[in-house]
């Protein structure tokens, strides 16, 4: 059994490298933008694309977390910048862990709570900004900072040049741990994916699950 869901992960991993070499310019890869608006828990829009959500449904579980998700927790609207299977695999390899449940139940939940913000974030409310680290003195320009469930997150948006015109092209929104220069920037995927409790912001399937727990 151990072997057969590493040789998946593998897989998984292969495929995500054809995605990402047959990305476009933009670099955007679409993990739900085109059915934007879901009348339906968070939760429940999860169970519709067990193709990017299945493993993150069993961590938020794991992490005794699923009332954050299904609309009958303390917070009434959440935005979780959400890590999809594929993120969730990875780490399992890296890891030499054969199921999620293998995972310390508290780095799950630390993991999760620093990615849900409790309220509604749609990316058209988010600044333009940067952030630069040199010789780990780190500037934030411009952006919101936002507070998680654990922690401060910096959020801020870049647009791409087009056709040689400056401020003309494509958005990215990107997040990280606030005045960490460890952690570094992570980047969304697809945007606004809104349901009747939340937004979920899909995070880019590279996203680094270590990374992120620097510190929590």
């Amino acid at each position: 059994m151990a072997s057969t869901i590493k040789n998946i992960c593998k897989g998984v991993i292969i495929m995500v490298a054809v995605v990402f070499c047959s990305c476009t310019k933009y670099e955007y890869i679409d993990g739900g933008l085109a059915n934007g608006v879901h009348d339906c828990s968070m939760w429940d829009y999860f169970h519709t694309n067990g193709y990017d959500w299945d493993s993150t449904k069993v961590m938020i579980e794991h992490a005794g977390m699923k009332s954050f998700f299904d609309d009958t927790g303390e917070y009434k609207q959440i935005t979780f910048f959400g890590i999809t299977n594929h993120v969730i695999c990875r780490y399992l390899l890296e890891k030499g862990y054969t199921r999620v449940s293998d995972i310390d139940v508290a780095d799950c939940k630390k993991l999760l709570e620093a990615l849900i913000v409790p309220k509604r974030l749609m990316t058209e409310e988010i600044p333009e900004g940067r952030r630069l680290v040199i010789k780990d003195n780190i500037t934030e320009e411009g952006g919101a900072v936002y507070e998680s469930v654990r922690g401060e997150l910096f959020l801020w948006k870049l647009q791409d040049p087009y056709q040689g015109m400056e401020h003309a092209g494509a958005f990215h929104l990107y997040i990280a741990i606030r005045n960490n220069e460890k952690a570094k920037p992570e980047v969304v995927a697809s945007s606004n994916i809104q349901t009747n409790n939340g937004v979920v912001q899909s995070l880019n399937y590279d996203f680094n699950v270590s990374n992120f727990l620097i510190n929590r």
